[in-house]
């Protein structure tokens, strides 16, 4: 990656954490933890990172430590749940490309930044640290500002949990404010930001690119593309590109329907709001991506979205998905989005599995206590997902059911040759009663029957 991106992060006393360091891949981390242990607090400090950044534009605000980010230690032994704020307040130091003194050309050159909050009654997150990703900030906006200059803004994106389409129909009087370059940057680094932004642009662009072309068929001329053309045309690329694998495609704005519509082969045109949570929320997320990097980089044109550089942090990227879907969703994003850095988190055994060990980053502690962000031992893409689960996620495939525990014990008595003993029949009894004969599990129990025969005979 030759833009700007975020190399590695180093953490003290912050949340569940009193010391961590993370390494990211170049081109995509999934952060894998089980509940509570750190994973969406890392997305959070790398918005944190980024914050003296988007502090210098005029249409965004950058992110800062809150006095609930310093960790909480207990001091002495008392009855009661006594805490207090550890001592030294919170630090990050990141490491990453920023580029150099030239807006628009991206060099590689690694830099490391840092920002702190010493205290709870401190308000302000530290900057001083991050001079050099706070001055790159200011000469893209100047450029961004200067006629005829062509610079090539970064997209920063963060969708969290709490990412919705949830906006209802928009009205005719719909007006859009503020027209810069840098509205790309609006609510980026929210994570419970909705998809609201998005519609409300792709509606303006819409519309103008409609009445561009009334006006070319009432004055009989040749209606000539647009920066309004262009612009959907980047968005509705993404959304054609990511969304191929489920049949969606051909995102636009219905003027009679005063709302969003996307085309399926087998649907027809439907409005984004009748469709599942899960297809909603990941044309949002597509949509929404390809959205910023458009509007920060109209020069662009109709590529923007796939030439757009940056970093997307995106939370349980699974997240209300299909598990069809899940096993396709990494791989689209990273071909769709080929400049941008992905790091994101998941629960799911079937997106790990899609992909390298080297993308993926296991949150935990030592023997000692101490927190790692490690790489898997083995490979697991391309296997089945219940080697993800076993050999990653440290979760039995099986679930902790009495019928599994029947299951078992009757395999043992199989392999002991005690199975025709009166517990052996009554075990069998109630896996023919749950299963049927033909079930593939009574037909694997009665393989290892057999072949557990067949040694005896052996003998």
């Amino acid at each position: 990656m030759s833009s700007l991106s975020i190399k590695k992060l180093k953490l003290w006393d912050y949340r569940c954490f009193d010391t961590v360091d993370i390494n990211f891949h170049e081109r995509l981390t999934v952060l894998v933890a089980p509940n509570g242990a750190g994973k969406s607090a890392v997305l959070d400090a790398i918005a944190i990172a980024f914050g003296p950044y988007l502090g210098a534009f005029d249409e965004a605000v950058g992110r800062h430590f809150k006095s609930s980010d310093i960790r909480m230690l207990r001091v002495r032994e008392t009855t009661s749940n006594e805490m207090e704020y550890c001592p030294n307040g919170v630090r990050l130091e990141a490491f990453g490309f920023i580029p150099n003194n030239t807006p628009g050309a991206f060099q590689r050159a690694q830099t490391k930044w840092a920002r702190a909050l010493s205290g709870p009654s401190k308000a302000k997150t530290t900057i001083k640290e991050a001079k050099e990703l706070i001055d790159f900030g200011k000469r893209l906006q100047n450029a961004v500002r200067t006629p005829n200059r062509n610079t090539v803004l970064p997209l920063l994106a963060y969708y969290g949990t709490g990412r919705l389409w949830q906006q209802k129909k928009l009205t005719v009087s719909k007006k859009i404010h503020r027209t810069s370059r840098t509205v790309g940057y609006t609510d980026c680094m929210d994570p419970a930001s909705t998809y609201k932004t998005f519609v409300d642009w792709f509606r303006y662009w819409s519309i103008n690119a409609l009445k561009g072309k009334e006006e070319a068929i009432k004055s009989n001329s040749v209606y000539t593309q647009t920066e309004f053309d262009h612009n959907i045309e980047s968005v509705s690329y993404a959304i054609n590109a990511c969304l191929a694998p489920v049949g969606w495609r051909n995102i636009g704005y219905s003027v009679a329907q005063e709302e969003m519509v996307v085309q399926h082969d087998e649907h027809g045109e439907l409005p984004v709001e009748l469709l599942s949570d899960g297809i909603r929320n990941m044309i949002g997320l597509v949509a929404d991506i390809a959205f910023r990097a458009t509007k920060l980089n109209p020069q662009l044109g109709s590529e923007a979205s796939r030439r757009t550089p940056g970093v997307v942090l995106i939370d349980e990227v699974d997240m209300h998905l299909h598990p069809e879907w899940q096993q396709v969703v990494l791989k689209s994003l990273v071909n769709t989005f080929p400049e941008v850095q992905f790091i994101v988190t998941t629960h799911s055994p079937q997106v790990l599995t899609t992909v390298k060990m080297e993308n993926i980053r296991l949150l935990g502690r030592d023997a000692d206590g101490s927190w790692h962000a490690s790489m898997p031992q083995q490979e697991i893409i391309g296997a089945e997902s219940a080697m993800a689960l076993n050999d990653i996620m440290r979760v039995n495939p099986i679930p902790p059911v009495e019928e599994a525990q029947w299951l078992a014990d009757y395999t043992a008595k199989i392999e002991s040759g005690t199975y025709e003993d009166t517990d052996g029949r009554i075990l069998r009894e109630k896996l023919l009663d749950l299963y049927g004969p033909s079930h593939p599990i009574m037909l694997d129990v009665d393989r290892l029957i057999r072949f557990q025969a067949f040694k005896l005979r052996k003998k």
